[in-house]
């Protein structure tokens, strides 16, 4: 039986480490860290549960077919969590843009569509792309926003190559855990146990070794210093990645027959709000406890500041969404170092540089041109079928 080595125990790792398993590998897993998961976490608390990164899944053929491998029962959104907002003129909306803003960016797409000019240009940002394809008012109400929401950057610095010019599939709904994403972490880990797949903690590799076929399923930061005897080039790409952090406090408040229900709001740096925006947790799924659960995201630099300071700018920051000034119950801060990946020009010169890899060497990670946690699943899938083929 081949011996393959999977460095990191992220969801990827994970599953990457899975996958080969149920293809008739010998799997090794082997974690700098103390704990596997990465960034997905779910704490359990007194009010709730806490997520410590993403929430939620995207559901489709790929997360339902893993769900069902290891055993994991999913739940779906609540009906009103189709309700989503942008703050915009003092209040959320679910359409940001006036009349005459609306009137202008739909020209101005319709001129871009008759020439033929929607897809982005060489060196596009997506400010740039918005502002070309539908006006300022666009960029910065509607663009801005929702793509600060997903990537934790300004557009300014986003790639509109890497973020729109590889195709995507159909977004569908959501799904996640019943008790949150960390039983998906560990129902992997049982999974692998029961195989007998051992995951080593606090085993940090510094030089990989060419005897067998190797994942690295790291950071991006991680798998720079990894590659860079083996695919130089696209280590150098790695490396120039800029990484952005955030922070996330979710709180918990007395329920108010003024709440607004949906999935959520966000927030344009114009608005006054320091937020990039807010998930109401108790809105988008059941068991997420019996208070208000909202979880408010701050950008990287909040990192430094204590729980206290957080606390005060959710706070202030709430009063201006809700015109309440209302005291959390409790609030729980997560801090992530610079661990998210920018998705600027070096994302392409990334993609086009796993060509440089060797044949014994794979990578799996948010880096590769498609973000979100169902992406990290359909990579695993993809690697397992790539070694199968490589080493039969």
């Amino acid at each position: 039986m081949k011996r393959v080595l999977v460095i990191g125990a992220g969801l990827s790792g994970l599953a990457t480490a899975c996958a080969l398993s149920d293809a008739g590998f010998a799997v090794t897993v082997v974690e700098a860290s103390g704990r596997p998961g990465g960034l997905i976490g779910t704490t359990r608390t007194a009010q709730g549960l806490v997520e410590r990164a993403a929430n939620a899944f995207v559901w489709n053929e790929v997360s339902e077919g893993w769900f069902r491998r290891i055993g994991v029962t999913p739940v779906f959104p609540k009906r009103e969590s189709r309700r989503r907002f942008i703050f915009a003129r003092g209040r959320a909306r679910r359409w940001p843009l006036t009349l005459r803003e609306t009137a202008v960016a739909g020209a101005r797409i319709g001129a871009a569509l008759a020439r033929r000019r929607l897809r982005p240009q060489a060196g596009e940002s997506v400010a740039a792309f918005g502002d070309r394809l539908g006006g300022k008012a666009m960029t910065q109400s509607l663009l801005g926003p929702a793509f600060q929401g997903i990537y934790g950057a300004q557009p300014h610095e986003l790639s509109a190559s890497a973020i729109f010019g590889k195709r995507r599939g159909r977004r569908g709904v959501l799904a996640a855990p019943a008790n949150g994403m960390g039983a998906f972490i560990d129902a992997l880990c049982r999974r692998l146990a029961d195989r007998g797949v051992p995951v080593r903690f606090r085993t940090p590799i510094d030089l990989l070794d060419s005897k067998g076929p190797t994942v690295v399923c790291t950071s991006v930061a991680a798998a720079a210093r990894l590659l860079r005897h083996h695919a130089p080039g696209l280590s150098r790409a790695m490396a120039s990645t800029k990484m952005t952090g955030l922070v996330t406090a979710t709180s918990f408040f007395s329920p108010h027959h003024d709440d607004l229900q949906g999935f959520g709001v966000l927030f344009p740096r114009s608005c006054g709000v320091d937020a990039l925006g807010v998930l109401f947790n108790t809105s988008i799924f059941d068991g997420r406890g019996p208070l208000r659960s909202e979880t408010w995201i701050y950008p990287g630099p909040l990192a430094d500041a204590d729980d206290a300071h957080v606390t005060r700018r959710l706070t202030a920051d709430r009063m201006i969404l809700t015109g309440r000034d209302a005291a959390p119950i409790a609030v729980a801060v997560t801090r992530h170092d610079p661990a998210l990946p920018v998705y600027g020009d070096s994302i392409a010169s990334i993609n086009q540089g796993l060509t440089e890899l060797p044949s014994w060497l794979r990578v799996s990670g948010n880096y590769l041109g498609q973000i979100g946690v169902t992406h990290l699943l359909a990579r695993a899938d993809a690697i397992a079928a790539d070694v199968s083929k490589a080493w039969a």
